[in-house]
């Protein structure tokens, strides 16, 4: 399996998997990964769906999270999300009126790491105008919330959430489009505003993936629930596909991330 794999990166992150496999295995309980990026995750549950004896699951703490870990159960104990040891944590402003109020996503990324964490310790950050949420291992998340004081140069107050209460910022919102065909081109022209020609040009150059893999076909077909992404432009998920209009094109649900 890791001959197969040409990036050293994506290759050591494999190894350990299987590790984490072994272990499952071995010791006949639960075991998990560090979080990685979602398209990772989807090309080891492929190669690993070989193991019959274990249940294998990719979550980051929410159900569209673009980071996540993988986690490995003997066949007999199951395993549910639920399972994973994902913590969430609210980070806010202490006084917004002194503090910088356009903290991005580097900042709070670059004040965590800068606590010495590893990068595969930490899920998504979702920032917004109050503040952000951020997933973590759980007993990292025990460490920052102990530790974090500080944004940038702005004061913070740290807080552990329950998953159940674990408040996203609002990240999609629908739009109603109507396509020619299924095909990706066409799709991702009216998804993102943007020519036939110019959609095909992005899809050649490698810089389109679906459901997390790069696409090179135009023609490709989508289906709903597929996770469409454009590289510096935005993604979108493919909702439910309506009815033919009088003009005999297709009207389509698109689950647009902003």
């Amino acid at each position: 399996m890791l001959k197969s794999i040409g990036d050293q990166e994506e290759r050591l992150l494999f190894a350990n998997a299987l590790d984490q496999a072994a272990f499952a295995l071995r010791r006949h309980e639960a075991q998990f990964t560090d979080f990685m990026d979602a398209g990772k995750c989807e090309r080891f549950l492929e190669r690993m769906k070989s193991l019959g004896e274990l249940d294998i699951l990719s979550f980051g703490g929410i159900e569209d999270a673009e980071r996540r870990r993988l986690g490995f159960s003997p066949k007999q104990k199951g395993l549910s999300h639920e399972a994973f040891p994902i913590a969430a944590l609210q980070i806010i402003p202490k006084n917004k009126k002194f503090g910088q109020t356009d903290l991005s996503h580097r900042d709070y990324l670059g004040s965590i790491l800068g606590l010495g964490i590893e990068r595969g310790k930490l899920g998504d950050i979702f920032v917004s105008e109050e503040g952000a949420v951020c997933f973590a291992e759980a007993e990292m998340a025990e460490y920052i919330a102990a530790n974090l004081d500080k944004v940038s140069k702005t004061a913070v107050l740290v807080t552990k959430l329950e998953k159940a209460q674990a408040v996203v910022p609002k990240r999609t919102e629908s739009r109603r489009v109507t396509v020619a065909s299924m095909r990706l081109d066409g799709i991702l022209g009216e998804a993102l505003r943007l020519s036939r020609g110019k959609a095909q040009m992005l899809i050649r150059g490698e810089k389109v993936n679906v459901n997390w893999a790069t696409v090179t076909s135009a023609s490709y077909i989508l289906k709903t629930g597929d996770m469409v992404s454009a590289r510096g432009l935005g993604r979108f998920r493919v909702g439910e596909v309506g009815g033919r209009t009088k003009k005999d094109r297709i009207g389509l649900e698109l689950e647009m991330y902003i």
